[in-house]
């Protein structure tokens, strides 16, 4: 795969001008029986043209957690709108200036010190107190005809891609930019492991482990987070949780339809799969707001059919258009 991104100014006529032809997103409170005045802990954000390059688009879902989980995520989606969009403009004119086209590990590592650089300020800047507190964060990058999916967390992206298509509308399937950062993945509990934590479920009353494996210090029952990596969560960064997001790069082509972030209040009880296939007939239809509340309409029947309480629910579609 050729690191090498068509140039920005001036952009050349081709048939990925701009991929971007309509997005649309929906968010939903959830719901604690203890807690009836709960607030929405997601947050997201919708960059389109981002620093005036026509051909660029930055999209990403924050998911909070803990007693400021809102605070964190709302200070994330702020902070790093910025970080991304002061970087991008940087490589982009830089390149620019010296004739040259810009490379992908270049667009790589700008969002690598975007994520770095909005941790640091959260830490250092934000005034929140983040040491049982973070959030998530998974953020699409479109470039031209490139995409650059960076993640911390569980929150997901997923590329709906026609498959077999023989003249006609192939099937679409679900294909996902980013893994979950489970603390059950074997490299992942390994630096949690190395770095004096402790990897388990958590136990209950019976001494009988329940749920998913969970972040804990070696010798407390403390944090009990569900996830490898986040921002701020300083609790659990003493024991190898970071803030250093995997980013996957991959060439858009005309099979790729549209693509759904989502926090994991979409993910809990859908697959990929299920999730494209709600979204496809809208998308026959050109209606990204229809997509957005079919699918978190869906995802909440989905939660009051399996649990007691709902998860805060967020979605982002982005339809596609590359002819």
């Amino acid at each position: 795969m050729s690191n090498k991104l068509i140039p920005q100014q001036p952009p050349p006529p081709t048939k990925f001008d701009n991929c971007v032809s309509k997005f649309a997103f929906a968010t939903k409170t959830g719901y604690q029986p203890s807690n009836p005045n709960k607030i929405n802990q997601d947050s997201f954000l919708a960059l389109p043209h981002l620093a005036e390059y026509r051909r660029t688009h930055f999209f990403a879902v924050c998911d909070g957690h803990g007693l400021y989980g809102k605070e964190v995520s709302e200070f994330i989606r702020g902070t790093l709108a910025q970080q991304v969009e002061k970087e991008i403009k940087h490589i982009f004119d830089q390149a620019k200036t010296q004739q040259r086209v810009v490379d992908s590990n270049e667009v790589k590592d700008a969002l690598a010190r975007s994520f770095a650089t909005t941790n640091r300020g959260l830490y250092q800047d934000s005034g929140i107190d983040i040491y049982f507190s973070g959030s998530t964060c998974v953020t699409v990058l479109i470039v031209g005809n490139k995409i650059f999916c960076a993640n911390v967390g569980d929150s997901r992206a997923v590329l709906a891609r026609e498959q077999n298509a023989t003249g006609g509308e192939g099937k679409l399937t679900g294909f996902p930019l980013n893994r979950d950062h489970k603390a059950s993945e074997p490299d992942e509990e390994a630096r949690i492991l190395g770095n004096g934590g402790r990897v388990e479920a958590f136990k209950d009353q019976m001494g009988r482990y329940v749920g998913p494996m969970r972040v804990w210090h070696k010798n407390e029952n403390i944090p009990g987070l569900a996830m490898s990596r986040s921002f701020g969560d300083h609790c659990a960064a003493q024991v190898g949780v970071i803030a250093d997001p995997e980013v996957l790069e991959m060439n858009l082509t005309d099979q790729d339809k549209f693509i759904v972030i989502a926090s994991d209040g979409v993910w809990e009880f859908l697959s990929n799969d299920e999730v494209v296939a709600i979204v496809e007939p809208f998308y026959r239809q050109n209606s990204a707001e229809k997509a957005a509340e079919a699918l978190i309409k869906e995802a909440l029947k989905r939660w009051k059919q399996e649990e007691n309480v709902v998860d805060d629910i967020t979605c982002i579609i982005i339809y596609l258009s590359i002819q």
